[in-house]
């Protein structure tokens, strides 16, 4: 199995130091492409692929929600057969249910043994948290309950998805502390995405020069090979300088074929156009942009390049 060959772990993980290729790790939000009608695309897509995360296990306030995954295990199968590492995707309900778990230890137990069990019945490669929007007093929860998952659920690749510590906003990114973090994560994925996004001005979702900076900044609490660099298959649409709508990768030929474009120094492509008098201007990765970020990717030896997400591109 291919299974995240990169990572130097001590529970017998085949180790590569340097000039491992990249690997392809992707996120799936389930039921989104059912694998009874989309055949071509998965048989396609799972040819190059090394991690599927899949979504769906939820943490409330005070216990795990774990479905069965029942309409999935044909997709999970085939991917077995093409030696493709399975690992959940772990997020909270909402904001403030995340603050009353992590604050309450007592819920953890319940919620780890859950976890441990899910495991190892479906032998799944790992488990993947991603706790997203906690306010940065957290942080230490957050630490301490990784402490208790990795003390517990041993043999086991544990990873979170992190957000940009470089030149984003600090009351979120706070949250994600990564010297608090690095002890009890075995990889993680730098979500260089939503530079820009509904909440900001216009502008691209990710840029090279910026993702450079990330990378720079979680390497001084990770190794190369433990770090995935997330990279975006949408970008954002602004109406006369408010948030529009999300546009895909998918879609991006259709926009070209109708509006003016350029070449963004982010990397990105930026559109502009008007209709019935409202202005849009829009900013989207193509492969262009994920050429030049898997270049700087390889640059840095990192482990792989992480897609949110499968569908999108």
């Amino acid at each position: 199995m291919r299974l995240l060959q990169c990572i130097t772990l001590s529970i017998g993980i085949l180790t590569g130091s340097t000039g491992y290729p990249l690997q392809f790790w992707g996120y799936y939000l389930i039921n989104s492409l059912p694998y009874e009608n989309h055949i071509s695309y998965w048989n396609n897509r799972l040819n190059t692929m090394d991690v599927l995360c899949f979504t769906g296990i939820q943490i409330s306030h005070s216990r795990c929600s774990i479905p069965e995954f029942t309409s999935q295990q044909t997709l999970f199968k085939k991917a077995r057969e093409y030696g493709i590492a399975l690992i959940p995707h772990i997020t909270f309900t909402s904001v403030q249910d995340g603050i009353t778990f992590l604050t309450l230890q007592k819920n953890w137990e319940a919620t780890i043994a859950a976890l441990t069990q899910a495991i190892e019945k479906n032998a799944w490669d790992g488990i993947h948290f991603d706790f997203e929007y906690l306010p940065p007093q957290y942080a230490v929860h957050y630490a301490q309950f990784l402490k208790k998952v990795r003390a517990t659920i041993t043999g086991t690749i544990i990873s979170a998805a992190i957000f940009p510590q470089v030149e984003w906003n600090t009351q979120y990114s706070s949250f994600h502390d990564l010297a608090l973090l690095s002890p009890y994560l075995d990889a993680i994925v730098l979500m260089c995405y939503d530079y820009h996004n509904p909440k900001t001005k216009p502008g691209p979702v990710t840029s090279v020069s910026w993702t450079r900076k990330n990378i720079e900044y979680a390497l001084k609490f990770f190794a190369p090979n433990q770090i995935w660099l997330g990279v975006p298959a949408y970008g954002y649409i602004w109406k006369n300088n408010m948030y529009y709508a999300v546009i895909t990768m998918r879609s991006l030929p259709r926009y070209l074929s109708l509006y003016r474009y350029y070449r963004h120094n982010s990397g990105t492509i930026a559109l502009t156009y008007t209709h019935h008098n409202d202005r849009f201007v829009a900013y989207v990765p193509d492969s262009k942009t994920h050429e030049q970020l898997i270049q700087l990717a390889k640059k840095y030896n990192l482990c792989g390049i992480s897609l949110w997400r499968l569908g999108f591109e």
